[in-house]
């Protein structure tokens, strides 16, 4: 392939199926896309390491050849390939780096209302009235059972019953399927009620 080939031609050279045309792609960019992605994480997140910046580039890049370059093919004039490779590498970046922080958040915090939540996700329990003890008994005991779950599981459970998110919402963030969210919910949810079995509280104290 001529070295003076644009972006252009080589876009449509891979909507073609020229293979040589993607061996040029990845000499081009690959190295600039694995800067973008390690400096952008450097700038917005702690504890990255080389592996991380792998993962996020191979990513892009195995995005490019799906559906026979279907993704390169929405790019129009002035078709700028190194901008909108630099632009891609940078949001998904940023997007691992909002994911991580996302599962790092403990659960424990607002523990006045996630209490009474996931209680009431879990078995419907009825209004604390008299036995404060009781009752501080309970929500350790709620708390206490998410550490039954893995962490993708109290992922999950933080999102919707804590944070309210919908779905198409927990799927966008956590990269879970969204037909997969319930079946994960239900399993969390199963878990926890185990572990206040266990304990004798599967309700809260009335």
């Amino acid at each position: 392939m001529a070295a003076q080939m644009g972006d252009r031609e080589l876009v449509e050279a891979l909507r073609q199926g020229r293979n040589e045309a993607w061996a040029e792609l990845v000499k081009l960019y690959l190295k600039l896309v694995y800067h973008v992605v390690r400096k952008t994480l450097g700038t917005y997140g702690r504890g990255t390491s080389d592996q991380d910046v792998e993962d996020i580039t191979n990513d892009l890049f195995e995005s490019l050849v799906r559906d026979n370059y279907r993704v390169l093919g929405t790019i129009g004039e002035p078709y700028d390939l190194k901008a909108w490779l630099a632009i891609s590498g940078r949001r998904r970046a940023i997007d691992f780096v909002r994911k991580k922080r996302i599962a790092s958040v403990s659960l424990d915090e607002s523990k006045e209302d996630s209490d009474l939540r996931l209680g009431s996700a879990l078995a419907a329990p009825s209004e604390a009235g008299e036995g404060d003890s009781l009752q501080a008994e309970y929500k350790t005991a709620v708390n206490d059972s998410l550490g039954a779950l893995n962490p993708k599981e109290r992922l999950v459970v933080q999102l919707f019953y804590l944070n309210g998110k919908k779905y198409r919402e927990i799927s966008r963030i956590t990269g879970i399927k969204q037909n997969s969210i319930s079946p994960t919910l239900m399993r969390a949810v199963e878990k926890m009620q185990k572990y206040l079995s266990d304990k004798n509280l599967m309700s809260a104290p009335e």
